[in-house]
């Protein structure tokens, strides 16, 4: 399946939210154990990285809406539409495992798309 025939949501979703493999499997990991708390040590355990990647990574889903975070650690808490989304990306992925990875990475760094989002014009509030 290329890219086009992906759901635009699944699109926007990694476009927008999504900056690496690692953000990705710790997503799907959580929204599989949903009502489970989190540590970095124990996403970092079952991800294979170590807790300060872990930490990172699980801070930066916190912040685009996919996590919460309390005492116990990060659990898995979007809104509706964003986990609708979430769900359409992770039936993508276990199907085309490539050609979602091949979305990721042929993606801008986010240093690069924060500076052309810069230019981008915005109606007034």
């Amino acid at each position: 399946m290329a890219s086009s025939a992906f759901p635009e949501s699944v699109k926007r979703l990694i476009a927008e939210r999504i900056d690496s493999v690692p953000e990705l499997e710790a997503l799907l990991l959580l929204r599989e154990h949903r009502g489970r708390d989190w540590t970095p040590s124990d996403a970092g355990q079952r991800l294979y990285v170590s807790a300060a990647v872990a930490a990172h990574v699980l801070a930066k889903l916190a912040g685009h809406g996919f996590l919460s975070s309390g005492e116990g650690g990060y659990r898995y808490a979007p809104g509706v539409e964003l986990a609708s989304a979430v769900d359409q990306l992770a039936e993508a992925y276990a199907h085309h495992l490539v050609e979602v990875t091949q979305m990721i990475h042929t993606k801008p760094p986010p240093s690069i798309r924060q500076f052309a989002d810069a230019f981008r014009f915005r109606k007034d509030k």
